[in-house]
């Protein structure tokens, strides 16, 4: 048999079973414009903070009671983290309404039992948006807890009130399509769930620690920590801790929510359950159970008992667990098994620790036709990949399977499951500050990893199997850190590692520790095929120089480095002399004092011949090239890092950017990433496919976001704010070389939720000439932002060159949707924002949502930039900036029009090309005359997958390019509506 029809045979198997797979398009969907909601997710970690600049958040100071009935349909609510709100009751936020919590805020639950159990209901068709930080933490939790004194209540009590339950219209697998969540009675409408949106967006959970919940609701049955029914993709769910629950942790009743940096700490029953069809991805998760208490870690149940068959089926997709329950040689009787898989549950767990646990390591049922067994031996199953240990005389040579052909899969070399040691830094359950489940970088966890599904952007690559490397992320917002279970971060220390080239070699791995502050001696080079761990928490310093004794961290093409650093505990790249604990000994501004972050990969870019020498390092150094072609390359992780006081000068008028990205693919991890007081730009993007979110440029000298050479990414919540005396365009966007502007592949990138602030309206800097320019062909999207406060233009818009960036703007290729503009120079949207008169045009008009503030000085709560602590980039809660958004694109990688001899003379939809395809496609469709164009993606169900255009556009032909990597092979529909027609085509992805 051919491996193409081999292929086909397992689309035809995947068809016929209905398995699907979870979509996400990388934006994180919310409601408002600009960088930040009510949470300001740069204050602590940064240098506007350390410096002074940006607003101290203020203490609770009053409680204010909430009952049902308090947030109803069609009103947005704001909770402030100057009060501590209480539950009286269920309380529920009722179709149609939204709830945002700002960041550091308290809820607490009355204590109660059966009806009156108190517990936050999300319902749905509503919103929340509970987006704390991991130094400001939203904590739920009973009345009676004191969060600021960690010994008013026992650190492992359970059951003194109920738990977050959010509710949405995915698909579950119930008869009917929805159904009455567990705790609500069956007479209440509001406590439904389910239906057939399975891109539902209920809102974001970020940073939420649960605590002591879990109230009885009836005989056995108690309220589970954050219990999700038919919740949505939509939806972002990210570093939420279940803590001390009398029930589960973590329970999703079908849906399709995906999520990462889950904690389950000392629940009553299990750590993770699943039931009714959910197809969600989970990465970085952790469970660790009480020594008297706890039942499964996992428990997984594909289906209801009564109808196991039921589609869709479960498929869960499990990356980087560490489960860990009550001791090898506990004395919990209900120890049974660390996973229990039954009623047809399918899906898998990759690069996982399980272990520590006084019971079997897997039971798979085989009770019902069909089952998890059946499911196991027909590969949709799979455990690969993973570390047992610890298992009460269970080994993987005999029995941590329950039973034989449980056993007989573990035992099979294949499928890469090992018994072995990981070598945990530490383990403790109690206040001793024992738990630090971090593993050791010479220990099996960073071997023989199972790799991540190709193009898929929610996974995150790292080389580590558990939830912990190098970084413990669950240090500080947790209650595990604050009833002392969890070990304390080393302090800073004081000696002094003089790091020179030639110290991180090909082949070698190295670990920079937060106990030892690391000095750049000139261009130190991270060399292809070395990876490099730095630790959260740590220093790294460059010696002052320039030329080509400018220091410089580069990590090369072909190597990797994981600076994770975290909210609390920032890595912070500085200058020799900056004391990072005394905000006074170096002038809050200062520039040049050393070089910068430098990252070369190997994704596509738009210059003869594929690569290039990146600016800064000599042409005859080959470690200094970027560039190939692949454009899912992995450089590794930067997150929560802060780069200051960067941009030495290596010539005349020439300067290291702050984070400087040559190549870089969408394999590799920008999050929480700082450039303060550069010298030249904040951020330099040299084409390539990385996507970033979360990024400040702040003080720059010169643009804060310069792409060039065919950039084609997502960024969202990207923050520029300019010095009063100096900066130049928040944002300068080349789409190719000057000498080959029609270069191939065309820059693309998009921008959702930025906020860029110049100098000041009324500021002397005479270099404020726009806060955007867009040439040399650049195309792209900006949508849902704010730029202002700005002393000139607001977009220059170059037509020098033939393409230049005029041509796409005409052909539809540049976006800027749904904005508002403030203080920009004397300029409005009513006569010459935009600098040209095709500019103008474009953001005058109405269909492109482009408005004047309608009241400047009250759309952010405050704006400064000095050390007197007025700057809070958030909007006013309830202000223009909220509501009024324009849609998550879905994967469009470019939209480029063709302008024909001769005006096409009809719509035409042609098949798109190649087809099968696995990932990328294009769709070309042609338009002869101007007007509104939708052209969406349908799986064979009828369910949306993806909108790849929706506007209006000029006469011509256009090519659509599409990524399908977040899909399921399977046959798909895409529709072009216009005016005028409505055609349709099928198009078939294969994996």
């Amino acid at each position: 048999m051919s491996f193409n029809l081999i292929r086909q045979s397992l689309l035809l198997i995947l068809l016929a079973t209905g398995m699907t797979f979870a979509v996400n398009n990388g934006f994180t969907k919310v409601d408002y414009k600009g960088a930040f909601g009510l949470t300001n997710w740069a204050a602590n970690w940064t240098a506007l903070q350390s410096y002074g600049i940006l607003k101290t958040p203020s203490p609770a100071v009053n409680t204010v009671t909430v009952s049902d009935d308090d947030i109803v349909s069609g009103n947005s609510y704001y909770w402030t983290a100057d009060n501590t709100y209480l539950l009286d009751g269920k309380v529920f936020i009722e179709d149609g309404a939204t709830l945002y919590i700002e960041a550091g805020t308290v809820i607490k639950g009355k204590p109660g039992s059966g009806e009156q159990a108190s517990a936050l209901i999300v319902a749905r068709g509503a919103k929340i948006y509970a987006e704390g930080t991991a130094d400001r933490p939203i904590i739920f939790t009973s009345e009676s807890d004191d969060v600021n004194n960690p010994i008013d209540v026992a650190y492992d009590t359970q059951g003194l009130w109920g738990g977050l339950i959010v509710l949405g219209k995915a698909t579950i697998n119930v008869v009917g399509g929805e159904n009455n969540i567990e705790g609500i009675p069956t007479t209440e409408p509001r406590g439904l769930y389910g239906g057939n949106d399975d891109d539902d967006d209920s809102g974001v959970i970020r940073y939420v620690s649960i605590r002591h919940g879990g109230a009885e609701i009836g005989e056995g049955n108690e309220i589970n920590g954050l219990t999700m029914g038919g919740v949505g993709r939509g939806t972002t769910i990210e570093y939420v801790e279940v803590y001390a629950n009398k029930d589960d942790g973590f329970e999703w009743f079908g849906g399709t929510v995906n999520a990462k940096h889950l904690i389950a700490a000392f629940c009553g029953d299990d750590g993770f359950d699943m039931d009714e069809g959910y197809r969600g991805k989970l990465q970085f998760v952790f469970a660790i159970q009480h020594p008297d208490f706890g039942n499964y870690c996992g428990e997984h149940d594909g289906a209801p008992k009564s109808d196991v068959a039921a589609e869709p089926k479960a498929y869960a997709q499990v990356y980087n667990a560490t489960y860990l329950g009550s001791g090898k040689t506990s004395s919990n009787g209900d120890q049974v098994a660390v996973l229990r898989l039954r009623e047809n549950w399918g899906g898998y767990y990759r690069n996982s620790i399980f272990g520590d646990y006084n019971g079997y390591g897997v039971r798979i049922d085989d009770k019902t036709s069909p089952d998890s067994r059946t499911r196991l031996e027909a590969g949709e199953l799979l455990l690969e990949n993973n570390i047992w240990f610890d298992l009460n005389g269970y080994t993987l040579a005999d029995s941590v399977g329950m039973e034989s052909y449980t056993q007989a899969y573990l035992q099979n070399s294949a499928n890469g499951n090992v018994e072995s040691d990981p070598l945990f830094s530490g383990i403790g359950r109690s206040q001793a500050a024992l738990l630090d489940p971090r593993v050791s970088i010479d220990g099996p966890a960073f071997t023989d990893l199972a790799s991540y599904p190709a193009g898929d952007d929610f996974f995150t690559h790292v080389q580590y199997k558990g939830a912990f490397g190098a970084t413990n992320w669950a240090a500080g917002w947790t209650a595990l850190s604050a009833y002392g279970v969890m070990k304390s971060p080393v302090e800073p220390g004081q000696q002094t590692v003089t790091v020179s080239d030639g110290d991180i070699q090909a082949g070698g791995t190295y670990v920079w520790t937060a106990d030892k502050t690391y000095l750049l001696d000139g261009k130190v080079f991270v060399d292809a095929g070395a990876t490099l761990y730095i630790e959260a928490g740590t220093v790294i310093k460059g010696k002052p120089g320039s030329g080509e004794q400018a220091s410089a961290l580069i990590v090369a093409r072909g190597a990797k480095i994981y600076a994770e650093g975290t909210a609390d505990r920032p890595i912070i790249f500085t200058s020799e002399s900056d004391d990072v604990n005394n905000p006074i000994d170096v002038a809050y501004d200062t520039q040049g004092l050393w070089g910068g972050l430098i990252i070369l990969g190997k994704a596509t870019i738009n210059v003869v011949g594929g690569e290039n020498n990146i600016e800064g390092i000599p042409t005859t150094e080959p470690r200094g090239l970027y560039g190939g072609n692949d454009d899912d390359d992995d450089s590794g992780v930067i997150r929560y890092v802060s780069i200051r006081h960067g941009g030495a000068e290596i010539g005349e008028g020439n300067e290291i950017n702050g984070l400087t990205m040559g190549g870089v693919g969408r394999g590799t991890t920008i999050e929480y990433v700082e450039v303060y007081a550069n010298k030249d730009d904040g951020f330099e993007w040299f084409g390539g496919t990385v996507n970033g979110h979360h990024l400040i440029a702040a003080f720059c000298a010169d643009d804060g976001f310069d792409m060039d050479e065919g950039l084609r990414n997502r960024l969202q919540f990207t923050f520029v704010i300019q010095h009063p005396d100096f900066g130049n365009y928040c944002g300068e966007h080349d789409g190719a070389p000057k000498s080959d502007v029609a270069a191939k592949p065309r820059a693309y990138p998009v921008t959702y939720n930025a906020t860029f602030l110049g100098s000041g309206r009324t500021s002397s800097n005479g270099d404020q000439k726009a806060v955007f320019r867009l040439r040399e062909n650049w195309g792209g999207v900006y949508n849902n932002s704010i730029f202002g406060d700005y002393n000139g233009y607001g977009i220059t818009m170059d037509d020098k060159t033939s393409p230049d960036s005029r041509g796409r703007l005409d052909a539809g290729e540049i976006t800027f949707h749904n904005n508002i503009w403030f203080n920009v120079g004397s300029y409005s949207i009513d006569d010459s924002i935009g600098r040209y008169d095709y500019v103008q045009n474009y953001l005058q008009n109405s269909a492109n949502g482009n408005v004047d503030a309608a009241s400047p000085s009250t759309l952010l709560n405050g704006i400064g930039r000095d050390q007197s602590g007025a700057l809070d980039p958030r909007p006013q809660p309830g202000g223009e900036a909220y509501g009024n958004t324009t849609a998550y694109d879905d994967y469009i990688t470019s939209i480029e029009r063709d302008v024909p001899a001769a005006v096409p003379g009809n719509y035409i939809l042609e098949q798109n090309y190649p087809n099968p395809f696995n990932p990328g496609t294009t769709i070309r469709f042609e338009l002869p005359q101007s007007g509104p164009v939708k052209l969406t993606v349908y799986s064979l169900t009828g369910q949306k997958v993806a909108t790849l255009v929706n506007g209006v556009y000029p006469a011509g032909r256009y090519n659509v390019s599409w990524d399908a990597s977040q899909l399921a092979s399977g046959m798909y529909i895409y529709r072009l509506v216009s005016r005028q027609a409505v055609i349709s085509k099928r198009m078939l992805l294969i994996k």
